[in-house]
């Protein structure tokens, strides 16, 4: 990443409830809280959904976390926290994807936690990651769309098999989040089958 960590995301818009990856050690070993990008300065609003675990069926009260993204199939470099989404990741890689003429087909969301000054850490999850990602044989090229006026926010496409990934890392204070979405053409249908069954 470009820099070790900063405040807050400062890209989105204030329509995105505060409170991005405010978790602490404490939370972070009992519940994932899903959180979203907004200025500290807002106005609080309701606790987003915690996490889902990873496996059905599996004791409660410790987070789970994953190897690897099952949508991409990419490994982490170390496993991540899954998080589940209150609306606040999709629009903004709706947002994202609007510059494009495309949208959010599927979406995961994962998160690390970091300590503040822990650079090493963050550019090993980050750097090991896109590796992976790389070795994978994706395509993967860093693009600047307009609604990111966050300096440290990164912006990935990724390509493979007819197949093209928004990826997007967010460094924050304590934390990294790691946003991706699979996507399709905006006029594309691909949410409906090809043909409907006759009668």
């Amino acid at each position: 990443m470009r820099s070790p960590f900063r405040s807050l995301l400062s890209a989105l818009t204030s329509a995105a409830p505060a409170g991005l990856f405010a978790a602490t050690v404490a939370v972070w070993s009992v519940v994932i809280p899903a959180t979203n990008p907004a200025h500290a300065e807002e106005h609080p609003k309701p606790a987003p959904k915690a996490a889902a675990p990873a496996k059905p069926g599996a004791k409660q009260g410790k987070a789970k976390v994953m190897l690897g993204s099952p949508m991409t199939k990419v490994r982490f470099s170390e496993p991540a926290y899954p998080l589940t989404d209150d609306g606040t990741y999709r629009s903004f890689m709706d947002k994202i994807l609007d510059e494009y003429d495309r949208r959010c087909v599927r979406q995961e969301q994962f998160g690390w936690e970091v300590a503040k000054d822990d650079q090493e850490r963050l550019d090993y999850i980050f750097q090991g990651t896109m590796a992976n990602y790389g070795r994978m044989g994706y395509l993967l090229g860093e693009i600047h769309p307009k609604v990111v006026t966050d300096a440290e926010t990164i912006v990935f496409l990724g390509d493979r098999d007819k197949e093209r990934y928004l990826l997007v890392w967010t460094p924050l204070e304590s934390s990294v989040l790691f946003m991706m979405c699979d996507t399709a053409t905006k006029d594309a249908k691909a949410d409906q089958p090809k043909t409907a069954p006759k009668k």
